[in-house]
């Protein structure tokens, strides 16, 4: 696994008005690099761009909330998650993301550094070789915040997958990725 993602001169127009332009990146495979900027500097636009750009890897795109919906277990949230992928292993990335003692409890119950962690190994399950995240750490304390980031960087290593994440934390980053990009 592991795939390479380069974008050149990338422009994003949202309602017909430039957003992003000229923007050149890669993001090779087992690389953390984080997206800095400040509100409204096209973070989430970019990451959503990324999403539509044809390519050869399968990418994943986590956003920043996904609702905690009562009546799914861990294991149908990522089931779901997969639902065009014929080869999902959902039992094989909660047990990555060491998750497995939670496959059988409602998300609804899940704490929020748990379920990210959740959501991560989804992207994992569809076979994503390329994850983007959008505020993976927000509404998560220091703790789950360390944990999450943490589990990314170990994931990466592993498994050669590449993340690309949004964040407002310098340090995060800083201590985190190999990589960053700034808006």
């Amino acid at each position: 696994m592991g795939g390479c993602l380069r974008v050149e001169g990338l422009e994003v127009k949202e309602g017909g008005k430039k957003v992003l332009s000229g923007l050149s990146f890669s993001l090779p495979p087992s690389s953390v690099t984080a997206l800095l900027g400040r509100n409204g500097s096209g973070k989430t636009t970019l990451l959503k761009a990324l999403t539509e750009i044809r390519s050869e890897v399968e990418i994943a795109m986590i956003p920043t909330r996904i609702p905690k919906i009562k009546g799914f277990t861990l294991n149908e949230f990522i089931n779901l998650s997969c639902y065009n992928k014929q080869n999902a292993d959902s039992d094989k990335a909660l047990k990555k993301l060491a998750l497995s003692h939670l496959a059988d409890r409602d998300i609804s119950t899940l704490s929020d550094g748990e379920f990210q962690k959740g959501t991560i190994a989804a992207a994992i399950a569809k076979g994503a070789e390329i994850i983007l995240m959008d505020e993976p750490t927000a509404f998560l304390d220091t703790e789950n915040r360390r944990n999450v980031l943490s589990t990314l960087r170990k994931l990466c290593e592993e498994t050669g997958t590449a993340v690309i994440f949004s964040s407002h934390d310098l340090y995060e980053a800083l201590e985190t990725c190999n990589k960053v990009i700034a808006l």
